[in-house]
């Protein structure tokens, strides 16, 4: 499998994961600011905006993809950066290949289960037959019923594209349901990655708790936990200056918490 990407600035490799639904494209305003210091790959996860669609989607599958991706880029080891979804792929890949990965940065998301709090948004994007809307507006006004939250919507309708027969959806909506028990699932690992690892919590979002600390620990032993102030869950899009600061200086090797950012309490 050959994952879509792009590579931006030069020096040691880092390598960014978006999230469920996400793409690439989410990373494009702040690769920038990490290319000043470090060659920064965007990767499409499978199932996501360009790459191949596979069946087996989990977490184990995942970690291996990623690790085939830095053989055929000739990275032997790099900093990894992963959202939610991208965060847990992360993880496990950091603790599979535990010798490849640097640093770990980890953005608003645990290594445990999680509730299947999608299922919505599987259902709406399902219901929906693309084959009778000639615009993208015309298929936001058909999901604001079933999703009325606008951003959302924006966020979802990166996914469409128009071909010569009308729109389709990038993503393997398919596969992604049916996978989407493996995506819940909790990150596991035979060994323990005790490299550098830093978790970043959006300090208005649930999605990270202070209960979730004690089996972050088990996993990663010498991490760090910040919060950054006023963010949800996508941090880097709430507060895009502190959270790039804040990775910056701990991949820099400098501690996260002397950061003007929170540690949770």
């Amino acid at each position: 499998m050959q994952l879509y990407f792009r590579t931006q600035g030069k020096g040691p490799s880092l390598i960014i994961l978006h999230g469920l639904f996400g793409s690439m494209d989410n990373w494009r305003s702040l690769v920038p600011k990490f290319a000043h210091q470090f060659q920064v790959t965007t990767v499409d996860l499978p199932n996501h905006g360009r790459s191949p669609h596979k069946k087996i989607f989990n977490y184990p599958a995942l970690a291996k993809d990623l690790a085939h991706f830095m053989d055929q880029q000739g990275v032997g080891v790099a900093a990894l950066l992963g959202h939610s979804l991208g965060g847990k792929v992360a993880m496990q890949c950091a603790l599979d290949f535990p010798e490849r990965i640097a640093r770990l940065v980890v953005v608003d998301i645990a290594p445990r289960f999680y509730p299947p709090e999608h299922l919505f948004i599987f259902e709406a994007l399902r219901e929906l037959d693309l084959s009778v809307y000639g615009s993208r507006r015309e298929v936001d006004r058909a999901l604001a019923s079933s999703l009325p939250n606008v951003a959302l919507r924006q966020f979802l309708l990166m996914n469409l594209d128009k071909g010569k027969k009308g729109y389709r959806w990038r993503i393997n909506l398919e596969s992604l349901h049916q996978n989407y028990h493996a995506i819940c699932a909790a990150v596991h690992g035979i060994e323990l990655y005790s490299r550098p690892t830093l978790f970043v919590k959006g300090e208005c979002s649930d999605y990270l708790q202070k209960s979730d600390e004690q089996e972050i620990k088990k996993l990663f032993p010498v991490a760090e936990v910040i919060a950054i102030p006023d963010t949800g869950h996508w941090v880097q899009a709430d507060a895009p200056e502190a959270f790039t600061n804040v990775v910056l200086e701990f991949l820099d090797g400098r501690s996260a918490s002397s950061s003007p950012s929170d540690l949770l309490d």
